[in-house]
């Protein structure tokens, strides 16, 4: 036997020895190779990720792009981009056309950001929330957001419901939506408000294991909105007890309008405090909002708007330059996005870390 044929014999006998052992498998590798075999977006313990297994932490903005004189974001996408935000919150109702949802889904992916759907359709009233389901459920619908389920984030409905709604109530209403959803054959990890006009954070995390439970793809993600009022002090404890019940419990969760630089009465809120403390958390937040379509609620200096007409560095109120830019805790100082979406930029993260 020449030398040649002994190494060769030598090298498949060590092959046979790890494969047998399992030891050829690097388990960093593996890892992401199976978190590619994903076709969605999905949930693992408190944290979302990618479909390529790269932890997100969302930092983005609302716009509403139903009564925008540009529904699709042909070109104030790439205005919001600016800012680096990895995520969209999109405004829609059960009247947004179908081509627009499919056109702004696709303007959002291409620009870098996460793309979550929401149906306003349902704001404040409790009764209205199958309305959503039932426009979610609609075949064309759900051939839009299966052509782009790698990245959407299904907001159920926004802010469903005007007052507290009892827990056992809110978990049926919202396991039933949740089976419509999926039996119409939507796989993507879906996003439940509080009521509350989605201040009422305590029953929707309370609800959250069951819901979770009851969704197959175990992919239920809950959101609240912080236009609580009270004192100041009051407002912080809000915020400490959504940090602490997500943390501890370890529940999927975001701040799905906010920081708000005001209350529901237009009185200030600590947004800026507040930054920092749900950076330090990792949680995620999508500020309320854009600035495209104006908002009619409150005035300076506590104007929702972030931008005078939807432009990067136009600078509607303090509020909008602190959060999108200027901050420690901003979207540009701290979003990250997943190397794997289009346009991610370098400052990108690869499976294993964390984007935000």
């Amino acid at each position: 036997m020449n030398l040649s044929s002994i190494k060769l014999n030598l090298t498949l006998l060590i092959m046979a020895v790890l494969v047998f052992t399992g030891c050829d498998r690097d388990t960093s590798a593996m890892d992401i190779s199976e978190s590619q075999e994903n076709e969605t977006m999905y949930v693992d313990g408190r944290h979302i990720y990618t479909a390529a297994g790269e932890r997100v932490v969302l930092r983005g903005v609302n716009e509403m792009f139903v009564w925008s004189s540009d529904p699709t974001g042909s070109w104030v996408m790439e205005e919001i981009a600016k800012t680096g935000a990895n995520s969209i919150r999109i405004v829609t109702t059960t009247s947004y056309e179908v081509s627009d949802l499919d056109d702004v889904i696709h303007n959002s992916i291409q620009h870098g950001m996460i793309p979550m759907p929401e149906c306003h359709s349902a704001t404040g009233r409790w009764d209205d929330l199958q309305n959503c389901v039932d426009y979610w459920v609609r075949p064309d619908v759900v051939e839009v957001i299966n052509r782009h389920e790698k990245w959407v984030l299904l907001n159920i409905a926004n802010e469903a419901g005007s007052g507290v709604v009892p827990q056992e109530e809110f978990t049926r209403a919202y396991q039933s939506a949740i089976t419509q959803i999926r039996d119409a054959g939507i796989r993507v990890p879906l996003v439940i408000d509080g009521a509350g006009y989605g201040q009422e954070y305590r029953i929707l995390m309370a609800s959250w294991e069951a819901l979770n439970k009851h969704d197959p793809e175990n992919a239920i993600i809950v959101s609240a909105h912080t236009y609580w009022a009270g004192s100041e002090e009051d407002r912080k404890n809000d915020y400490r007890y959504i940090i602490d019940k997500v943390t501890s419990d370890k529940i999927p969760f975001i701040i799905g309008e906010g920081p708000t630089p005001s209350a529901w009465d237009c009185t200030p809120s600590p947004y800026e405090w507040a930054l920092d403390k749900l950076e330090e958390a990792d949680i995620g937040w999508l500020a309320w909002s854009w600035g495209l379509v104006r908002n009619g609620d409150c005035n300076d200096p506590v104007r929702y708007d972030m931008t005078e007409g939807g432009i990067f560095g136009e600078w509607k109120t303090e509020f909008g330059r602190l959060v999108a830019v200027d901050h420690p805790a901003s979207i540009q100082n701290t979003s990250r996005r997943p190397c794997s979406i289009p346009n991610a930029g370098e400052n990108c993260v690869e499976p294993g870390s964390v984007a935000r």
